[in-house]
């Protein structure tokens, strides 16, 4: 990119012991696969673990007074914004991109999906600010044709591109499912472990199947500001058919993908979740609600199972179906992990996102 030395890319830590979201997840693999060009990673966002406490804030102040000199006195750069569409993250992160805006500096905004982006009820202030920061010309990345005419319409979002998450899948593809014989189905929760996720509708169908004498065993993967309280509910609930393993990453994160069959991700609202992405991609079955971009990647009956939202019952109908149709169990998995080699290249990723970093 002429001009250009590096590119400033914002997102929570780097570190997954502090910070396991999607965006973080993002932000690293385009760093580790990008290498066109040169990244400072400017960090903005709470850890998993941390308190909204006084350091909190102070922190917080303190990285907008970097950015504010960063802006003011840094030259030849882009800035790479991830912003998830969120009450505590357009308020923390608004008055950056403002700014940046202000001294026109080169730059894209990222959106990582969110409540206002399918909520109606949005507050006006929080409209007003994002038609302001949206309508402006630089280029926007969205993760779906469905999220490129939401904020299009509710936000007059312009020069709005659609570029769907991706990840690296060379491990994936030198793992081929074998079928189990054990009778023991092998449920995954894996990612951030808060009540947004529909952790507790997860708890509430499990409860439901152990009561009827359902064989599976579930693992959690991950961390949140939920964690202890699930955690102990689950250990309670069900004993050694549990399992936390805390947050995994590298081998022990391939080592536990390949183990498990099916992935739970009974979310209320949901950008495009990487961990479905890394689930997928090695024939884990998913069993997701239809919720912002996850309706472009999950056909029901093809390569996984649609489930309502808030709705135990369904979780539970679904591990049955699963568990007694081994043969629809093999064939979702294989369609699954077939869809992501297909449609989630990771050089084809790299390789429009500097194209739109050349649009900036």
């Amino acid at each position: 990119m002429a001009g250009v030395n590096r590119i400033i890319i914002t997102c929570p830590s780097l570190d997954f012991e502090k910070n396991i979201g999607g965006i973080s997840t993002v932000a690293n693999f385009v760093i580790d696969n990008n290498k066109s060009y040169c990244y400072s990673h400017f960090e903005l966002g709470k850890h998993d673990k941390e308190r909204r406490t006084a350091f909190y804030l102070f922190r917080i102040l303190k990285a907008w007074i970097h950015w504010f000199f960063l802006m003011t006195w840094g030259k030849s750069l882009l800035v790479h914004f991830n912003i998830a569409l969120e009450k505590r993250s357009i308020i923390r992160d608004s008055p950056l991109l403002l700014f940046a805006h202000l001294l026109k500096k080169r730059m894209i905004i990222h959106l990582h999906g969110g409540a206002y982006l399918e909520q109606e009820d949005v507050p006006k202030w929080i409209k007003t600010v994002l038609r302001y920061i949206l309508s402006g010309k630089e280029p926007k990345i969205v993760l779906s044709p469905l999220e490129k005419e939401l904020i299009t319409k509710k936000f007059q979002a312009r020069n709005v591109l659609v570029l769907p998450n991706s990840l690296n899948i060379k491990d994936a593809k030198e793992f081929s499912r074998i079928s189990s014989h054990e009778s023991t189905l092998k449920l995954l929760f894996f990612g951030r472990i808060v009540r947004t996720k529909g952790i507790e509708y997860i708890f509430q169908a499990l409860k439901v199947l152990k009561e009827r004498g359902v064989r599976f065993k579930f693992i959690i993967a991950g961390s949140g500001l939920d964690r202890d309280e699930y955690v102990n509910r689950f250990s309670e609930l069900l004993g050694p058919y549990f399992k936390y393993m805390g947050v995994v990453s590298g081998n022990a994160k391939t080592a536990l993908l390949k183990e498990c069959e099916v992935f739970l991700l009974p979310s209320f609202y949901e950008g495009l979740s990487i961990s479905l992405l890394e689930c997928m991609s090695f024939a884990l079955v998913p069993v997701v609600t239809d919720v912002g971009s996850i309706k472009h990647v999950v056909r029901d009956g093809f390569n996984g199972i649609i489930i309502g939202k808030h709705s135990s019952e369904d979780i539970s109908e679904a591990i049955i179906k699963l568990i007694s149709e081994k043969d629809l169990r093999e064939q979702l998995g294989m369609n699954a992990q077939q869809y992501i080699f297909e449609n989630f290249n990771p050089d084809t990723y790299i390789k429009e996102l500097n194209q739109i970093y050349d649009m900036a």
